[in-house]
């Protein structure tokens, strides 16, 4: 019995308290801007992860994916239409208009959620679709808004929202 004892608080502290500081360190050491949670700082100010989609409404700023859940909440989830529910049309109709698009221009990230609810990312193509609404919204042209989403996209076929929308700020102040 003692011995049991023993072992259950030998594994305890081992797992709960060795390894999890273990891991810390190492995070801390090799990765320390990852370990922290992928934080991004404007002008000294905590203002979002590179890693939790945000939710941006503004006519001036890119808007991610579709989300089932308050994406500012501790809960996930996603929440896809069926091609016959007939929300999903209205919901393409919004989009269209809001974007001044047809429907045959929206990628599937425009209306479709991703699995946990919080994807920080977009396509290239749908960035693409909200380059006019946000030239118009901002006094810029459809090209500078195109570079911007080109050099923050890099190689990738995706761009973070947040890095997207920051250099747009960055980009006319």
């Amino acid at each position: 019995m003692k011995q049991a004892i023993r072992v259950t608080v030998f594994v305890t502290a081992l797992c709960g308290i060795v390894f999890p500081a273990l891991l810390t360190l190492f995070g801390q050491l090799l990765v320390p801007d990852k370990a922290e949670g992928s934080l991004v700082q404007e002008n000294g100010k905590f203002i979002g992860s590179e890693l939790i989609a945000q939710p941006f409404t503004s006519k001036q700023y890119f808007h991610g994916r579709p989300s089932a859940v308050d994406q500012l909440a501790g809960a996930s989830a996603g929440d896809n239409l069926a091609a016959s529910n007939p929300e999903l049309g209205t919901k393409m109709a919004e989009l269209q208009k809001q974007n001044q698009v047809d429907g045959a221009s929206l990628p599937d990230d425009a209306l479709v959620t991703s699995g946990s609810g919080f994807d920080p990312h977009i396509s290239v193509d749908y960035a693409l679709v909200q380059a006019k609404r946000i030239a118009t919204a901002r006094d810029l042209s459809r090209e500078e808004v195109r570079k911007l989403i080109t050099k923050e996209a890099g190689t990738h076929d995706y761009v973070n929202v947040l890095r997207l929308n920051l250099a747009l700020d960055r980009s006319k102040s």
